[in-house]
């Protein structure tokens, strides 16, 4: 394991190389994208900005494939690790030490990072090669100092200490602590996320902004105001994916409008036709907010919204792309991963859910143009126009804006 030494930055080169905190940050999937790289990699650099505000004594620095955050007196080591776990575009970061570029003084910094107890292998490399040694040079310095070396060494051991020669200096470090991955939020534009407030709307979220959209939620509810839905697990569960992307907007929506026009519908479709309508509703947000592109929670065959022709009978003939991030998934496959996000135990607290939702023996193969007439004879495109001058939007900085505002 790393041991942590704590010490200011100092600045200019030679200080750079006596400093002992600091955390590289590797971006893998990134460095595919060619002429895009570096607008990518800008897109990155934002998102870890914004996810460490607030840290104290901290210094961002881009350099070739990486980043290098430098850490000073008083910075919050585990709080920051913990936040760039949720930095989509990162593929791993670590606790570094830092190392001159000579063998001696690489072996001598390798004994505050590998604890006395441990035994490990020694994995170099030298991304820098204008060195006058070699990678198997810097191994048998370790080999033949063995015996003086407080920590065990071992060619076959499973955990290692890495030593990476970069123009400079050295880096040293044990662990490689797994990223998010993906894509950078926002560099696929944005998404309106259908957000339901059960597991799987959540999830979809999640990996949603894995591939790089920025979420505007749209949350229709059961409730006797917006404010009460803002108050409810609603909230609690957007606090929790802001963790992965914090300037996201949320639509909060009353369902009554829906529901008072949709009383003389047949009941076998009220649930597709409440599909309809939420698809409807997420198109006009759509074109509010500039996205291209609807998120729903659905699975295939999950449950009967969620067949191949209701799916198709509930979609809009918008220029908009539908995005099923969890189509292929399972229920347990999805509860997993609600659990390790953190947003299960908020998705499965009781809440007054849209009454529409819980029709008896719903039809499971809708035929598309009687869902179409039935749409058309409700006039449920006014009713989106109606609904959504009753929703609120609150934006990125937290303002409450009438949507009513917004449609004029």
């Amino acid at each position: 394991m790393f041991l942590m030494q704590r010490s200011s930055v100092p600045d200019g080169t030679a200080g750079l190389k006596r400093a002992k905190s600091a955390v590289v940050i590797h971006f893998g999937e990134l460095w595919l994208k060619g002429r895009n790289r570096s607008a990518f990699i800008g897109a990155l650099r934002a998102n870890v900005d914004s996810a460490l505000a607030g840290e104290r004594g901290i210094r961002l620095e881009h350099g070739g494939d990486r980043f290098m955050l430098y850490l000073g007196n008083g910075s919050d080591t585990a709080s920051i690790l913990g936040k760039l776990g949720r930095v989509f575009g990162i593929s791993w970061f670590s606790p570094v030490t830092f190392a001159d570029n000579d063998i001696d003084g690489i072996v001598e910094a390798a004994k505050g990072v590998v604890q006395p107890s441990a035994t490990v292998r020694v994995v170099a490399n030298r991304s820098f090669k204008g060195v006058g040694f070699t990678s198997s040079d810097i191994v048998g310095a370790f080999v033949k100092r063995a015996g003086e070396l407080p920590f065990g060494f071992d060619k076959n051991a499973k955990s290692k200490l890495f030593v990476n020669v970069t123009r400079g200096r050295t880096l040293l470090y044990t662990d490689k602590i797994r990223g998010a991955g993906g894509l950078p939020v926002g560099v696929s534009g944005s998404g309106v996320v259908l957000f339901s407030g059960g597991i799987d709307s959540p999830v979809a979220s999640y990996y949603a902004m894995k591939r790089g959209l920025r979420p505007v939620y749209v949350h229709v509810h059961a409730l006797h105001s917006n404010a009460e839905a803002e108050r409810s697990k609603i909230g609690r569960l957007l606090d929790i994916l802001s963790g992965y992307c914090s300037s996201y907007v949320i639509y909060y929506v009353p369902a009554h409008v829906f529901q008072a026009r949709a009383i003389g519908a047949p009941a076998k479709y009220e649930l597709v036709l409440f599909k309809r309508f939420l698809m409807a509703l997420a198109a006009r947000i759509a074109g509010v907010e500039g996205a291209q592109t609807i998120v729903t929670g659905e699975a295939l065959g999950q449950v009967a919204s969620q067949t191949v022709r209701n799916m198709i009978a509930s979609e809009r003939r918008d220029r908009l792309l539908i995005m099923r991030p969890l189509i292929g998934f399972d229920k347990q496959e999805i509860i997993d991963r609600a659990v390790s996000i953190g947003t299960y135990a908020a998705s499965t607290e009781p809440y007054r859910d849209v009454c529409s939702m819980r029709a008896h023996n719903p039809a499971t193969g809708a035929d598309p143009e009687r869902i179409d007439a039935l749409y058309g004879g409700l006039d449920l495109d006014r009713t989106v126009e109606e609904t959504l001058a009753k929703a609120t939007r609150i934006e990125p900085s937290g303002e409450r804006v009438p949507v009513k505002q917004s449609l004029k």
